[in-house]
């Protein structure tokens, strides 16, 4: 991030959880309703998000815009996976909790009640090598034997010879869940499997794929380009692209999710609108969430379900 007014706020990227003030992000933000233009005198407070990586970059980028049109609010965004972005709207420690995956699916019934689901944008997501992997194309049935354990040799998928390591996200982890409902489709994974690393972040895993000889992972479309030493490989034949997911043709995707509280306190809860409908304002979805390499909702073809059922629109 550029240009902070450091009096007004500061970015940490704490993973540790939103209610502990040590190690949050604080990002200073403002704004109104749908429109998402000029700014809003009556709004002020603070409101804490955390959540999914997937897109925190996307949200930390709309938050500065956000906070320049009214500087009296502040949000502090913090990661820790889509599980703890939910966990945390749902116990209510958290006003907006940022998620990959629907509330259902990692959440009792109990805990969804009262939950509104925000759906933001669309992400795209795929598989990526190292660098000096040579294959650029791998199938599904190819993906779902790699990350069973099934296949271990790049031998076996086309690729010179040499030792297949996977680098996994951590459980609870939203980008996880969509990679494994859409590959690994209800295979199980045998407990004598276990991948080179499990991290907590997008970043990190594009890191570590770089650093290790014949690693593999996956990752949302917007981070393909973070580190030379990684590729992005096409799946069916088909390219990990923006177009081939509007139309359905690439079926590794998910919404991203803002999770608010439909009962949240009197003292938040009108700002924690205004960010929501911010990020919802043409002026985002139009801006922000294109530049930052997710999808606008209004330019999908297909829809999908909390089951994973995907049908046109």
């Amino acid at each position: 991030m550029q240009g902070f007014d450091m009096s007004r706020r500061t970015f940490v990227g704490a993973l540790g959880a939103v209610a502990s003030v040590a190690g949050l992000g604080l990002v200073g933000c403002g704004g109104q309703a749908a429109s998402g233009s000029g700014a809003d005198a009556a709004l002020t407070g603070s409101i804490s998000c955390s959540g999914a990586t997937s897109f925190q970059p996307l949200v930390e980028a709309a938050a500065n815009d956000f906070m320049d049109a009214n500087p009296d609010v502040s949000i502090a965004i913090s990661a820790g996976g889509s599980g703890q972005g939910l966990s945390q709207v749902a116990e209510g420690s958290v006003q907006i909790g940022r998620s990959d995956v629907f509330a259902e699916s990692k959440l009792k019934a109990d805990q969804i009640e009262g939950l509104v689901d925000n759906q933001i944008c669309i992400v795209g997501m795929g598989p990526i090598v190292n660098a000096n992997v040579d294959i650029d194309d791998i199938s599904t049935e190819q993906l779902k034997g790699i990350f069973t354990g099934e296949i271990t040799d790049w031998e076996e998928v086309g690729g010179t010879k040499g030792t297949i390591n996977v680098i996994n996200r951590e459980a609870g982890s939203g980008t996880r869940a969509t990679f494994e409902d859409a590959v690994l489709d209800g295979a199980e994974v045998p407990d004598s499997f276990r991948p080179v690393a499990e991290v907590d972040s997008s970043g990190t895993v594009v890191e570590q794929v770089a650093a290790t000889e014949g690693a593999i992972s996956y990752v949302a479309f917007n981070y393909f380009e973070s580190n030379e030493g990684v590729k992005a490989l096409s799946v069916d034949g088909v390219e990990p692209t923006r177009e081939n997911v509007e139309s359905g043709d690439f079926n590794i995707w998910a919404y991203e999710h803002m999770y608010t509280r439909s009962d949240e306190d009197e003292a938040t809860a009108g700002v924690t609108q205004a960010f929501i409908d911010y990020m919802l304002s043409d002026e985002v979805q139009n801006g922000a969430v294109i530049d930052e390499g997710f999808i606008p909702m209004t330019d999908m073809k297909v829809q999908k379900d909390a089951e994973g059922n995907v049908t046109a629109l």
